[in-house]
């Protein structure tokens, strides 16, 4: 199921306020992507998702169990990821320009 764009905006705010632990967990997401051959800074879970529209069928039974702990968690972790590589992205801008 497609986020709207409302949902897509609602769930990048949730994750500028994510905790410790979940941070730590999203780590650990992203650690386990890399050893699976994915990109770094990218979770299993969006890849899943972004999987399910090429129709893989891994990607379609990692969504399905996943959407049992969360509903929509695939495009979730997609909206989260984004987010979190924009918050990077600024930071990196703003030291870079710094030393400009």
């Amino acid at each position: 199921m497609q986020l709207s764009q409302r949902q897509i905006e609602q769930q990048e705010q949730e994750t500028c306020k994510e905790g410790y632990v979940h941070r730590v967990l999203v780590a650990l997401d992203q650690f386990g992507n890399v050893v699976l051959g994915g990109d770094p800074d990218e979770t299993i879970s969006a890849r899943s998702a972004r999987a399910v529209e090429r129709g893989n069928w891994l990607g379609k039974f990692m969504c399905w169990w996943l959407d049992k702990l969360q509903r929509n968690h695939g495009e979730k972790a997609e909206c989260g990821d984004l987010e979190r590589a924009e918050i990077v992205e600024q930071i990196e801008s703003r030291e870079l320009d710094k030393n400009a």
